[in-house]
């Protein structure tokens, strides 16, 4: 710097400086935000196939990252209600769901939540309290209660169920920019999945009939989240077959 900084080189000097700070700082900045970044839905659904323990009470929500663990990412599906001192409680139990976000973040543990009667706003700003936006998914209790719902929070994603060709057109219309997950039936066609699969940043499915080879089923449809009562054995399973192709290939 001493020999740069010289009478007639010193203004050059400084705006070579100024600009090292700044890309130090922009660099900083992008590796903070790849950090809080890689724990998201879509960051997860880019890794593999999220497998999803459906309503088994909140003591899954840190074991959940035991899945994550052996190699498939783990998100639980939970209840809301609302409480009789107003607070929104999940079921089955006790907890608050300030608690049961507070877990789910510490252990890198997606969430899938069923909002029931629980006010979406309410349960909107516990989710953005919690710095947990785009590691939950919003379940609206009907189709009614969907636009509710998707005016929320603007980030946070929301499952819409899908039966028919005209529902998806639907729900991408009602969406608009809103992130939306299409949840579908594993009775649907596999070319209502592939019709979806165009709009949708996700697609939710129910594990199929036992009689159906789920390595099978996923081979032939585009699922990022399949929510099984089995999260282990499923886990398992899939390790054992070829992977399927998911949404984000």
């Amino acid at each position: 710097m001493s020999v740069c900084c010289s009478a007639t080189t010193s203004h050059r000097c400084l705006k070579k400086i100024a600009f090292a700070a700044a890309l130090c700082t922009a660099s900083v900045a992008v590796l903070a935000i790849h950090h809080t970044k890689t724990s998201g839905i879509m960051a997860r659904i880019h890794h593999g196939l999220i497998v999803c323990a459906s309503n088994t009470g909140t003591q899954n929500v840190a074991q959940a990252a035991t899945i994550s663990g052996i190699g498939r990412p783990g998100m639980v599906r939970l209840g809301l209600t609302s409480s009789a001192d107003g607070q929104v409680a999940v079921e089955p139990g006790s907890s608050t769901l300030a608690t049961v976000l507070d877990t789910a973040r510490h252990s890198n543990t997606l969430l899938m939540l069923d909002l029931h009667g629980a006010d979406p706003k309410e349960v909107a700003f516990e989710v953005s309290k919690a710095h947990m936006r785009d590691r939950v998914i919003f379940v609206p209790a009907d189709y009614k209660s969907t636009a509710a719902v998707l005016k929320a929070d603007s980030k946070v994603m929301v499952a819409i169920a899908i039966n028919s060709e005209r529902d998806a057109y639907n729900a991408h219309r009602m969406a608009g920019h809103h992130p939306y997950a299409a949840y579908l039936s594993p009775s649907a066609a596999p070319s209502l999945f592939s019709l979806v699969h165009r709009d949708a940043e996700a697609i939710i499915t129910d594990t199929p009939p036992s009689m159906i080879s789920t390595a099978d089923f996923l081979a032939n449809r585009p699922v990022d989240i399949v929510i099984t009562h089995q999260p282990y054995q499923l886990t398992t399973a899939l390790a054992l077959a070829p992977s399927p192709v998911t949404h984000s290939e």
